[in-house]
């Protein structure tokens, strides 16, 4: 086999390899000097053509004037509204250049060694570039875990025996009040959409109680709530709702909204109607129930409130 043989001395480094066996020195002093605290970088000598290794300039700071030969590197300190946030070879500091938008606010200042931060505004969480508003969780369901600048609102269903009657970002289940050891009579069990509802009304006798008289109003309102916070369907809800406030409910209530907001808008109506004409609420409410197709409930209130 015959192989050939290169004669004469090896060739030297051509000139222009020797800025990457430089940069290449620099990288591996770099590291070495790293625990020590100071880094460098290579850099040639305008006037001498010479290329040196120069220290690194720490956070917080610019290189102002390169190292010589026998001169170290003088590092300058950023002017206000400028940083460096690393060991660095830049001739000058970086600007500030981050805005706190609208909906956000300053989670740290602009200083020498780091740029301005900014973090959604309480209420608000980070999403795809945009701060955007903690949901709130829906009535039947609590906060299990609140949002944050990072995060939104995680909700979950209240467990039985709690309740959450309105939409909120903070709020919890609260437990349902104990009607007993309040001492008053349960009215309405709670439900996940609202609490125990308690009353002193004992008796029920609408049907003999003057109207005004001792204890009607108490009563009254026992029905009133008794009738509005029914488990019943949103669609009964929202036809005895109809019944009960005539020809100008058209339009005003659609059968979308939610079971909670239905039972206040007829728990409210039935206020109405009570303050409009002491001692005809039951008479409306009783023909109104007929009228809904809600015999259950008619029988219900009868047995309850409207003894004969």
């Amino acid at each position: 086999m015959w192989t050939l043989e290169r004669r004469g001395p090896p060739p030297l480094t051509p000139p222009w390899a020797l800025p990457t066996l430089l940069l290449a020195l620099a990288a591996h002093t770099a590291a070495a000097a790293g625990t020590a605290g100071a880094l460098t970088y290579p850099w040639r000598d305008a006037e001498t053509r010479e290329w040196l290794v120069c220290n690194q300039c720490p956070p917080g700071t610019f290189v102002q004037r390169p190292c010589r030969r026998d001169t170290p590197t003088t590092c300058g300190a950023c002017p206000p509204r400028h940083y460096t946030q690393f060991w660095n070879y830049l001739e000058r500091c970086r600007y500030c250049n981050v805005i706190c938008g609208e909906r956000e606010e300053e989670a740290r200042p602009c200083e020498a060694t780091h740029n301005r931060a900014c973090r959604c505004r309480p209420g608000f969480f980070a999403h795809a570039g945009f701060c955007l508003e903690h949901a709130p969780c829906p009535p039947g369901t609590g906060v299990a875990v609140p949002g944050t600048p990072s995060q939104n609102t995680q909700c979950q269903p209240c467990p039985p025996g709690t309740f959450s009657a309105s939409s909120s970002s903070s709020e919890k289940c609260q437990p349902h009040r104990n009607c007993t050891a309040l001492g008053l009579s349960l009215n309405v069990p709670g439900s996940s959409f609202h609490d125990a509802l308690c009353t002193s009304c004992t008796s029920f006798p609408l049907s003999t109680m003057a109207p005004g008289g001792p204890g009607a109003e108490e009563c009254e309102r026992a029905v009133i709530d008794f009738v509005a916070f029914q488990d019943m369907s949103s669609k009964r809800l929202l036809r005895l709702w109809q019944v009960l406030a005539g020809p100008e409910a058209q339009g005003l209530v659609t059968p979308r909204e939610g079971r909670a907001d239905l039972q206040l808008k007829l728990w409210q109506r039935l206020t109405d109607l009570r303050d409009a004409q002491a001692g005809a609420l039951m008479a409306q409410l009783l023909r109104a129930l007929r009228e809904a197709r809600l015999p259950g409930l008619e029988r219900s209130v009868r047995t309850r409130f409207w003894a004969h």
